[in-house]
């Protein structure tokens, strides 16, 4: 029990972190004239993936030293995902009828999917450097991409504290290096008091915790009517850490992908990803009824991993 307040207190030094950043980077943004749906898919979406985004770097460096922790790196990249794409997009779907752009569907719901499937391709026998280097590689050609469309214009020179909002950046930075090493150390002695799988761990503790960000987001576009914030920084966020996260993780250290990623999770990332991108398909837009559906994946996802799968495969 210890250990795992002491998880919960390192899940909230990664929230407190993104937050100082992701605050300060929106800021600089929006004084350069950029879009809400080029802010939440590229500058939000790597600043609430910044829990993954350590939690792999720290992992990774743990490996180096003979610490396996690939379980808690995986886990926690396709558990963060999973939630995500199901939970969040259907608690925030039961608020409010969330909108989409042909854009967003076509182009980068597609990419999303794409990113899936590649992991999981690369995943069986590992994910080698070469391979997280190829996962980092396609997400800095796609930011790249989209950069090519932003004009950006400064619009207030004299009134943006660009030294204030660095300093947050450097701020929340530190907290998120310290409270991701922390919370992978809490996760491995959680692991092996428990007696279970690591990615267990990484999927359903800290993969729902480091997806809080998302989920504060998400709601606070909506409150603002700013659905491609919100929108574009699920999505965005769902392309960012299979391909950047993972990728820097992978690229440092290699991972090895435990069965229960390889022949469950991942899948099941995949196969409501895909549903819903169905349920956008139709007329760009999500429907209560089909939000709750979506809420209904995640919970029938983590009932059958928590009792049934882990007793069928030990």
């Amino acid at each position: 029990m210890i250990n795992l307040f002491l998880l919960a207190v390192g899940l909230a030094g990664l929230w407190l972190g993104a937050d100082l950043i992701i605050n300060s980077s929106q800021r600089v943004a929006k004084s350069l004239n950029i879009s809400e749906a080029f802010i939440g898919l590229t500058i939000l979406s790597i600043g609430t993936s910044l829990p993954e985004i350590m939690t792999h770097i720290m992992s990774s460096i743990d490996i180096l030293r003979g610490i396996e922790t690939s379980g808690i790196a995986v886990g926690t990249n396709v558990g963060s995902n999973l939630f995500q794409i199901t939970l969040i997009v259907g608690l925030v779907g039961v608020l409010v009828t969330i909108k989409s752009t042909k854009t967003i569907i076509k182009r980068d719901y597609v990419l999303m999917l794409s990113a899936i499937l590649l992991l999981w391709l690369f995943s069986f026998g590992g994910i080698n450097p070469v391979e997280g280097a190829i996962l980092a590689i396609i997400y800095l050609l796609y930011l790249y991409f989209l950069s090519k469309g932003e004009k950006i214009v400064e619009k207030n020179p004299f009134k943006t504290n660009y030294i204030k909002d660095f300093l947050f950046i450097i701020v929340g930075m530190t907290i998120l290096l310290f409270a991701a090493d922390f919370v992978v150390d809490k996760a491995v002695l959680l692991s092996i008091n428990w007696g279970i799988a690591e990615s267990f761990i990484g999927t359903l503790i800290i993969g729902i915790g480091t997806a809080l960000p998302e989920l504060t987001t998400a709601i606070i576009g909506i409150i603002k009517g700013a659905n491609d914030i919100s929108l574009g920084t699920l999505v965005g966020s769902n392309i960012t850490n299979p391909t950047l996260a993972l990728g820097l993780g992978a690229a440092i250290s290699g991972y090895t992908v435990d069965k229960y990623l390889l022949w469950y999770d991942i899948p099941a990332w995949f196969f409501f990803s895909l549903i819903i991108l169905f349920f956008f398909y139709k007329d760009h837009r999500l429907s209560r009824r089909e939000a709750v559906v979506c809420i209904s994946f995640f919970i029938a996802y983590a009932l059958f991993k928590l009792f049934v799968l882990r007793h069928l495969w030990g």
